[in-house]
Order: structure tokens, then sequence, then C-alpha cells
């Protein structure tokens, strides 16, 4: 008896220390905070899969025949990539590409390209692999930035779904979230004077510069205000094969201007090892210092080796923040990012940089803030219901059970300690359907009290004695008991296994409080019932 009355204490007092020590998560709607909805655009990460894998096969070619300085062999688009290339090149790539399929060839002007398409079970394992790696990207700059208790996980097929309690301002959230941080190196094609032949439009206007390579080459700019202007301008256009336009800010500051780059990517920033805050002791203004892992820095200096005297574009998100004339080949995969920042700008890229960047840019599809105010008024009206419900089934329980409604309140209180502490615990998050699976708790452990009563009342009436009727009403009401119990928990589990959001919230807590009602009514209230015979003051 002394043994299982220390068990229930002991572990009313560890289940309240836990809570106490640890505390409780409250989600979105009790703490308020922001919500936010996104769409990872899987269609950009085949793209950039495909972009990947023509640069691999020009690398291919280049080593077999050697360096192209007129049109590019390779061109690449969406899923597809075309080839210009002798028979056995192309059957060396079949061999060593499986995930394309070979889809003949066609003629392109007047040369001939053999057409290679990514296989459908392909695209698929990409854009799962792209939500995935979005998810673990995200809760990496989260943690970068200190971000308490956040909720982060997937939503259907292509969305994941970011909750950040606390978090009343969501723009930085959605700078940090939201940026691609793509960090990519493209030579500056300076030999080829495109921007020359364009006539552009009002508000558009044409500069020259000398290339790299002494060469006077034109571009187009406008001021900082006309940006999308110039965006939607250059989409229209048609640069050379093996070319792709980027707009990037001017020297001015105060300008934006646009780059003829290489269309494929020398080395982007999957490469990276890391990126920290340095300060320009001439000027006084942040530049990030970003270092490659070993591989990255071999790139590294075989790009600025083979490409002495023209200019690299440093990208980030599709801008070019620089691109510096290389002097000579760079040994120790070291380079900088420089960009006018603030010392607070700064700091964020070089924190989403280390995070890592997005496999694919993601869309803002639905945001939300819920505020401190509306969070409070949820608890008080949370706490009001439940205390109110606790309190009537209090009054009845002593009402109509006598000494045993004592008894049953002590499991109940029991159980709700059990269940806070489990969620405690493993760090879950209490939200308003959550503290309804609580208030469905506590009349599902007055149940499993009630069934017990009532069967002891039941061998009463059979002329028992006190003592044999607590232990037979004991036992006849534990099989109901567990499996009434055991029926819901499953439900439960497969609502948790199945849903989202809010639903989940109810069904874990649910969960966790069945078993706390199981544990509260078959062993707790039996002790408690024992030791109040033993003290003959039991009632029923």
């Amino acid at each position: 008896m002394r043994i299982r009355l220390a068990i229930v204490v002991v572990s009313a007092i560890v289940f309240g220390v836990i809570i106490w020590w640890k505390g409780i998560k409250l989600g979105l709607d009790l703490k308020g905070g922001s919500y936010f909805l996104l769409n990872v655009r899987q269609d950009i990460a085949v793209k950039k899969f495909t972009e990947r894998i023509a640069s691999e096969i020009l690398n291919e070619y280049e080593k077999t025949y050697g360096e192209q300085t007129t049109e590019s062999p390779i061109r690449f688009e969406d899923t597809k990539i075309y080839i210009s290339a002798p028979t056995d090149f192309i059957e060396k790539i079949k061999k060593d590409f499986p995930s394309f399929n070979y889809e003949g060839s066609s003629l392109f002007g007047n040369k001939e390209y053999h057409i290679f398409t990514l296989k459908e079970e392909e695209i698929k394992e990409i854009e799962e692999f792209a939500l995935s790696q979005a998810l673990s990207t995200i809760r990496a700059r989260v943690d970068e930035f200190g971000i308490a208790e956040p909720q982060i996980f997937r939503y259907g097929k292509s969305n994941i779904v970011v909750q950040l309690p606390g978090i009343q301002d969501p723009s930085q959230a959605k700078r940090i979230i939201g940026r691609t941080a793509l960090l990519e190196f493209k030579i500056v094609d300076d030999e080829n004077d495109f921007f020359a032949t364009i006539t552009p439009e009002e508000g558009i206007y044409k500069g020259t510069e000398v290339g790299a390579g002494g060469k006077t080459v034109s571009y187009l700019w406008v001021y900082e205000k006309d940006y999308d202007k110039l965006k939607n301008f250059i989409m229209n256009l048609d640069p050379p094969q093996g070319r792709i336009i980027f707009v990037g800010k001017g020297e001015r500051g105060d300008i934006w201007r646009t780059y003829l780059l290489e269309s494929i990517s020398e080395i982007t920033g999957e490469f990276l090892r890391n990126a920290v805050v340095r300060m320009n002791t001439i000027t006084n203004e942040p530049y990030v210092l970003i270092s490659f892992n070993s591989e990255g820095a071999k790139r590294f200096e075989k790009i600025t080796g083979e490409n002495v005297g023209k200019r690299l574009a440093i990208i980030l998100d599709e801008k070019v923040f620089s691109a510096p004339v290389i002097r000579e080949k760079i040994s120790g995969g070291v380079a900088t990012i420089e960009g006018r920042f603030t010392i607070e700008e700064a700091k964020e890229l070089a924190a989403v940089l280390r995070a890592g960047a997005l496999p694919a840019p993601v869309e803002f599809e639905e945001e939300r803030t819920v505020g401190p105010s509306l969070g409070e008024d949820s608890i008080k009206k949370g706490i009001i219901a439940s205390v109110t419900g606790a309190v009537l089934v209090a009054l009845f329980m002593f009402s109509y059970y006598k000494v045993s409604g004592f008894v049953a309140m002590i499991g109940v209180v029991i159980t709700i300690l059990f269940t806070l502490a489990i969620l405690s615990l493993f760090g879950a998050t209490l939200t308003l359907p959550g503290i309804a699976g609580l208030a469905l708790t506590v009349g599902m452990a007055v149940d499993n009290n009630i069934i017990i009563f009532e069967r002891i009342r039941e061998e009463l009436l059979r002329k028992q004695v006190i003592k044999p009727a607590v232990e037979s009403g004991h036992k006849l009401g534990m099989a109901t008991i567990i499996d009434a119990n055991l029926t819901t928990l499953i439900a439960a589990l497969f609502i948790f296994q199945f849903g989202t959001g809010p639903v989940r919230g109810f069904a874990l807590t649910l969960s966790i409080g069945i078993l706390g009602a199981m544990y509260g009514a078959i062993f707790c209230s039996k002790v408690i019932m024992d030791l109040l015979l033993q003290k003959r003051i039991f009632s029923i």
C-alpha cells in the first residue's frame, strides 16, 4: 500500500516539476504571431537540375573536343537538353545519364541537335527532394535567427506551413524565409555587343562601357524606381544562344543595369562552406566573405585560371551583386560579396547563405498575423471554459458520489498533470483545439471513474460488504474502461496521422490525455480508495 501511494504522490510531483521546468509551448492561436503558407516552385528545381546536367555534359564535351569559341553545342530548356555532337559522344551521354530519355534528333537552323528529356520518375524525385530540402533549409534559417518555438511542416504536395509564435512583425521573417539565397558565378560575355542592337522603350536608357577585353560594349539601364520596367522589357528579348540576361546594381548605386552572361553557372552556393561578415577598412562598409569547400575551391581555382582577363559575375537570387575582372587565378577558395549593405543586411545575408540556398524559390500564398491580445483572449476564454466545466463536474461528483467524488477529482487532476507534462517533455505545442482535447480528456477521466463507482454500487446492492465490493467493482469496470479508451485512442491516432494543423493538435492532446485518464482511473483512484477504506472514511 505504501509503495503504491508513494508512486501516486511522486508521479504527481514529477509531472508538476516537468511542467514548471520545461514550460508549455503555446501555439499561434494562443500566443499570437505570424503564419505563412508557402508554395515551393518545384518546376524551377527541375529546370535547375536540367541546367546542372547540361553544364556537366558541356564539360565532358570540352574535355573531348576542346573549348568552343563560337556557338555552344549544348542547349537546354525546362526538362530538355539539346546536344550537337558526333554519334559516339551521344552514345556516351545515353550511357552516363540514365535519368534522361533519348528522343531522337531535330534540326535547329542548319545544325542537328539530339534531344534528351528528363524521365517522369526523375521529375517526381526532384520535386519531392525540393520540398524536403526547402523544409530543412527554412528550419535552419529560423533556428539561425533564434525564433522561439516555431512550427514548420509540409502541407500537401508542394506547400509548407510556417508558424512563428510571438513574431508580430512578419517583414523580417518573410525576408529570412522567402529568400532563395541561390548563389551563382557566371562569366560575363564582353565579346558580344548584344545590347547595341536593341532599341529601348521610354524610360529605359542605353549606356556603354569598356569590357574586360578592352572592347566597348553596350548595356541597358533604368533608375532604381523603374526596376520592374527593365525586368519586363528584357523578358521579351531573345539573347544569343548559350547566353542569358541578368540585372544588377550599377556603380552609381541608384540605377539597375543589364549584364549579358553565359547561361551555365560555373559554380553555385552548393559548394559553400561558410559565410561571415567583415568590414572594408577603406570604405568602412560591411561585406560578406564566403569560403568554399574543397570541391568548390578546386572549381573556383579552375574557373578563375581559365578566364583571366574576363569578368566574373557574382549573382544572388538572380541579381548581379558585382562583376569584378579576374586578374589572376584565385587559390584558397574564398570570394567576397559587396553591395552597399548595412551591417544588419550583411548579417542577414551571411546567415541565409550559411543555412543554405533553397532548392527552388518559394511564393507566399497566404500570410496572417495573430495579435497577442487575441491570443490572450483565447487563453482567457479557454481557461474560463475549462475551469467552469471542472467546477460543475466536481460539484456533481461531490453531491452524487460523496467521498468517491473526491477520489474521482484527484484522478482528474493527475490526468491533467500527466497530459501537460508529456506535452512539455516532448516540446509539443498546446493550441486552442488542444485545449478542447484537454477538456474532452477531463470528461473521459470522469467517465472512467463513474464506470467503476456504478460497478461498486451494483456489488453493494448484492449485499456485499464495502471492501470486497470495491475490489469486484474495480475489476469488472476495468475491462470496459480499457476497451472504450483504446477504441478512442485508435481513432485519435488515425486523426493525428491523416489530419493537418489544428486537427493534429486536438488529436495529440486527446491521445496523451486518454493514457493519462487510464492511469488516473485504473491505478491512482484505486490507490486512494484503498487508503480511504483503510481509514474507514470511504463512502459512495
